[in-house]
């Protein structure tokens, strides 16, 4: 039925409609995806946050359309859409394009949709140079949350305006004029990465997060040279998307672009804790995730890349002499006549872990020799650890430590030593007493620069005590006294306490922050105490805030992938192979031990890493990426003059798609990801038998000698791409044959997350 209502003081035509419902299960079916921009989305959140329908659309007897949503009410009034949460007086007014442009002031043809699962309001409407096409979403079992685009048709030039503000603003909700919210920053945007807000409005009494959706603005971006590196923003009362006039002004005529595509999810009541603020945090992401545009893909033939980066690590350009021997260069063509203890490490292990999975070769044999062999030049018995200059016969003692690296060495030597290398084991093993000396002597809060020995130093490193605690863990492995299993135990327990205390700056260098939610997982299982599980929160929180949410395809960017892209530092704008991958690394063991256990918000948000990051990282590799997106000539240092485009080696710095992409250069010491992508991605159930998924597995079991059931990390109503080799057919939980497509010896299928699957195979 419809019904014809008059906006009070507006000449605005309200059709109320009433759709059919959605299907009204907790969790949706497969049929609810739907595609565009050659994206994937869902049409609501995949989880209700509430069983009880808590938003809806009401008409008031002036004629006014109310939205509620749980405790907020929107309310399309007097020139702008009000937001307020019960009696308080301040609200928060969206103003699209601003006081001057304000698109809500202008009269237009409204109609609203109840359609069960969320509710729909489109609005039609003309300025005197532009049409504009409005839609509103609330979604009744996902009370707080609000989405929002508008697409902008224009006919003439946009008339002169004052600088165009973030489209919302704290307002006094009886007069309309501009007011503080108290907002309190808990997360502003980190540049280039998530595109978010996230904070407590005092005067709303509600947390409040803000998102953007950039993919869905490429051809916005594409067509008026917008870079959206730094948006959302906050500037004094005002918060929201950054654009200005000049790129309204650049719009074509007669074409329509969507200028807003943006999500507003309240929360009421201030968290009572830091582990409550990251949890709001990660629920409410992982609600608009599920809504995103987010690219699909194919597995990337990681087996294959790494014969090549094998093959690629013989070249001259990846490695120097010094005194006759062999060590490999920080950056491919690198000057220097030194090296760094953190690229013969990465190197070596990524091999350990190859040779592990598929057998030596003679070049992964002398790989692992010439890297094993030169760890001893980097170890300083003077310090008691491996420092990263060396080796020490060419650079004498290193001047002062920066603690991620030097940390980052003793962990990556005791992970090499469960390989079953002596020589990395006893380097682990020797550098203990000065890192738990160290580890002591500031209370597991680690500095940034520090001097060896006196172990003070300047700035922090708040993540550095997760790969500690990882650190001490490999350590009690490598042990096989009880006492000193227990000590490193123990070391490890209060390493991870110490997170607390840091919120969005715990982050300092993230496959640190990844190595902390590790740690906190292997505590968990050690000691049977789930509660340990919850350390792990906060470090996931900064890794999400750190991720490039969003796809970059405009620009140099057209063909090749942002999405999932991880951030190495908080402000570093670009993505990096190095951190990547071995942050993929601990969050797939983080994802083994903690299936299950952990929110599913959580779990989904890793799982998505994991997955996102094989497709992603394949475009850090030159002879990969189409020409022209990678510089020849990388300038960030006098030593690094030219990119080897013809070489698996990834570059060091993915960018924006203004960005020419490598100016820093070819990072040799990330040289490890196809090698360790290759040999951990692809897990073998039987001698022969290859499963290899975007999701981490979670638990094999073998039953009988013909069949082996696999589950998948993720949660159900999510879905990954899983390529299987030697495998002759493939049955759900419920014995129902699950459809393939059979590539030779290779089956491909698309598995749900959290469920288990029965592979069949022939010996």
């Amino acid at each position: 039925m419809a019904k014809i209502l008059l906006f009070a003081g507006k000449s605005l035509m309200i059709i109320l409609l009433t759709a059919a419902g959605f299907s009204c299960s907790s969790i949706l079916n497969k049929e609810h995806i739907s595609t565009s921009y050659e994206y994937s989305s869902l049409q609501v959140p995949l989880t209700r946050q509430t069983n009880i329908p808590s938003a809806g659309v009401e008409e008031t007897g002036t004629g006014k359309i109310l939205l509620n949503t749980g405790e907020y009410t929107l309310s399309l009034d007097g020139g702008m859409l009000l937001l307020t949460h019960g009696d308080l007086q301040t609200g928060i007014a969206l103003r699209p394009l601003g006081e001057d442009l304000n698109l809500f002031s202008f009269p237009g043809t409204v109609e609203v949709f109840e359609e069960g699962e969320r509710c729909r309001v489109i609005i039609h409407g003309s300025t005197s140079w532009a049409d504009f096409f409005i839609e509103l979403l609330i979604f009744p079992y996902n009370p707080g949350l609000f989405h929002y685009k508008i697409e902008l048709a224009s006919f003439a030039p946009p008339p002169p305006a004052d600088a165009i503000r973030p489209e919302w603003c704290f307002v006094d909700t009886e007069t309309g004029t501009v007011s503080s919210g108290g907002y309190i920053s808990y997360a502003d945007r980190a540049p280039g990465a998530a595109p978010c807000l996230f904070g407590y409005a005092e005067a709303l009494n509600s947390t409040l997060l803000y998102w953007t959706d950039l993919t869905r603005l490429n051809d916005f971006c594409q067509t008026v040279h917008y870079s959206p590196i730094v948006t959302p923003v906050r500037r004094g009362y005002t918060f929201g998307h950054n654009i200005g006039w000049n790129d309204i002004r650049r719009l074509p005529e007669n074409s329509r672009y969507v200028i807003y595509d943006s999500y507003l999810y309240l929360v009421p009541d201030k968290p009572s804790s830091e582990e409550e603020v990251f949890m709001r945090y990660l629920s409410q992401i992982s609600d608009i995730y599920d809504l995103l545009a987010r690219p699909n893909g194919l597995l990337p033939d990681w087996k294959k890349i790494a014969e090549k980066t094998i093959i690629d690590l013989s070249d001259p350009d990846t490695y120097i002499i010094l005194e006759g021997k062999k060590y490999w260069r920080a950056y491919v063509g690198d000057t220097r006549k030194t090296a760094e203890a953190i690229t013969q490490l990465d190197i070596g292990v990524a091999a350990a872990h190859y040779k592990e999975r598929y057998g030596g070769t003679e070049q992964i044999e002398e790989i692992i020799h010439e890297s094993l062999s030169a760890l001893d030049d980097f170890f300083n018995p003077k310090f008691g650890l491996i420092q990263n200059s060396g080796p020490l016969a060419v650079t004498g003692d290193q001047g002062r430590g920066d603690t991620w690296y030097e940390l980052g060495h003793a962990l990556k030597a005791a992970e090499w030593g469960l390989l079953g290398y002596k020589e990395a084991a006893d380097m682990a093993k020797k550098s203990r007493d000065s890192w738990i000396d160290f580890a002591n002597a500031v209370n597991y809060r680690f500095p940034q620069f520090y001097i060896f020995n006196e172990w003070q130093g300047t700035g922090r490193e708040p993540d550095a005590a997760g790969g500690y605690a990882l650190y001490m863990i490999r350590l009690s492995d490598l042990y096989e006294e009880d006492l000193e299993k227990d000590r490193c135990l123990q070391e490890a327990m209060n390493a991870v306490k110490a997170f607390h205390g840091y919120g969005f700056g715990f982050s300092y260098e993230t496959h640190m922050t990844a190595a902390a939610a590790a740690a906190a997982a292997e505590l968990a299982v050690r000691t049977g105490d789930m509660k340990w599980l919850e350390y792990s929160y906060g470090p996931i929180a900064n890794l999400i805030r750190l991720s490039w949410l969003y796809e970059v395809d405009y620009g140099f960017g057209d063909e090749v992938r942002t999405f999932f892209g991880l951030c190495p530092t908080q402000r570093s704008a670009a993505i990096t192979p190095k951190e990547q991958y071995e942050a993929w690394i601990y969050l797939t063991e983080y994802l083994r031990l903690a299936h299950g256990k952990i929110d599913p918000a959580v779990e989904k948000l890793v799982a998505e890493f994991c997955y996102h990051t094989l497709l992603t990282l394949v475009d850090s590799l030159p002879p990969l990426v189409p020409e022209g997106i990678i510089t020849k000539n990388p300038a960030a240092y006098e030593t690094v003059g030219y990119n080897r485009l013809d070489l698996h080696i990834p570059i060091e710095d993915m960018r924006d798609g203004w960005d020419i992409w490598g100016a820093i250069g070819q990072e040799v010491y990330g040289a490890g990801m196809a090698l360790s992508f290759a040999a951990l991605a692809y897990e073998e159930i039987f001698p022969g038998k290859t499963v290899y998924s975007g999701y981490p597995i979670a638990d094999i079991i073998k039953i009988g000698e013909t069949c082996s059931a696999v589950t998948f990390s993720g949660i159900p109503g999510t879905f990954t791409p899983v390529v299987v080799t030697g495998c002759t057919e493939i049955y759900d939980d419920e014995g129902n044959p699950v459809p393939v497509e059979a590539q030779g010896l290779v089956l491909l299928f698309t598995a749900e997350g959290g469920f288990q699957y029965f592979l069949h195979y022939q010996l």
